[in-house]
């Protein structure tokens, strides 16, 4: 049986052979003792460092790291118990917040720096382009923060656009079909979406805070603090393996994401990475970083139906 990180390669190199049919990367199925504590996370550059010390690194007893094809599918399986700990973006914490489902933030995990972007087909000018055009968001809050932040300096709203919701899963599939003029989307599909041709018109380069990834855990698994202190331990030491940027370790974890080498080491150039130290700063002031960036949220993505006002919960000064 393949191991996760070679099943993810497998999914890529079919995701190649069939010409960008869209990023299938499902290898979520993997068991995991009932003793362990589950970590699911999607294929997004900023939840890395898990991966990187699963692979190359001490990974803890007792732990268990579960690969989704999107976050998508981990908020699912967290509201499902199939993950106890899940790393998430912050829109979508606050969609559990409003779901009523019990959960506890217990770090900040990265703050996207360009991993995040609205793309276009090549010939469109700019943002102001796209009035009147298709553009296809993932069906998230985040995607509609995107947007629309991008809409804004140039003095356009969603409304004046024709927002056409898919899955992330099915975006390269749906954009190569030509069915829309621009797309939202992350690393790795923005590396692979612009070897199709795709121009970057706005990213979260110079927008530091309005793409958060945060840890959630279940209130029962912070009932295993010797678990939770190895995991973010674990984390750390992930975080501090690739800021050292080594190639030879570039090499075996960008396979996984469907990237050569020197696109993921590009890639982790367009994401903060934050220590335990650096996400207990984003709980500080009044108003934090993280609040600055819920109310952001907040102020774009109101409340849906059967939803009910509310806000993520924070374990004590963020940390179980």
């Amino acid at each position: 049986m393949p191991t996760p990180r070679t099943a993810r390669l497998l999914a890529v190199l079919a995701f190649v052979a069939v010409g960008a049919a869209g990023l299938q990367l499902r290898w979520g199925g993997q068991d995991a003792p009932l003793d362990t504590l589950r970590i699911g996370v999607g294929p997004w550059i900023g939840y890395e460092p898990f991966v990187a010390e699963r692979e190359l690194g001490d990974w803890p007893e007792g732990l268990t790291l579960i690969e989704l094809e999107s976050n998508t599918e981990t908020l699912d399986a967290f509201i499902e118990g199939r993950v106890d700990v899940a790393g998430l973006t912050l829109d979508e914490t606050l969609r559990l917040a409003r779901r009523g489902v019990d959960h506890r933030v217990i770090a900040v995990l990265s703050d996207s720096r360009g991993g995040d972007a609205v793309l276009g087909r090549p010939g469109l000018q700019g943002l102001a382009d796209l009035r009147g055009r298709p553009v296809l968001v993932e069906d998230t809050a985040v995607g509609r923060l995107m947007l629309a932040a991008g809409l804004r300096e140039v003095g356009l709203s969603t409304s004046e656009v024709q927002m056409e919701r898919t899955q992330a899963t099915r975006i390269g599939q749906v954009w190569s079909r030509g069915y829309a003029d621009a797309v939202v989307a992350y690393s790795p599909v923005i590396e692979q979406l612009k070897a199709q041709g795709a121009v970057e018109l706005f990213s979260t380069r110079d927008h530091p805070g309005l793409v958060l990834d945060v840890l959630v855990a279940r209130p029962e698994a912070l009932q295993r603090p010797a678990a939770v202190a190895a995991m973010r331990a674990a984390w750390d030491r992930g975080v501090a393996r690739l800021a050292a940027r080594d190639d030879a370790d570039a090499a075996v974890l960008a396979p996984g994401l469907g990237l050569s080498a020197a696109e993921y080491q590009t890639a982790l150039e367009k994401v903060e990475l934050m220590t335990g130290a650096r996400s207990d700063a984003m709980f500080d002031g009044h108003p934090s970083p993280f609040d600055a960036s819920l109310q952001r949220i907040e102020a774009e993505w109101p409340p849906g139906p059967g939803e009910r006002r509310a806000a993520p919960v924070l374990a004590p000064g963020g940390r179980p």
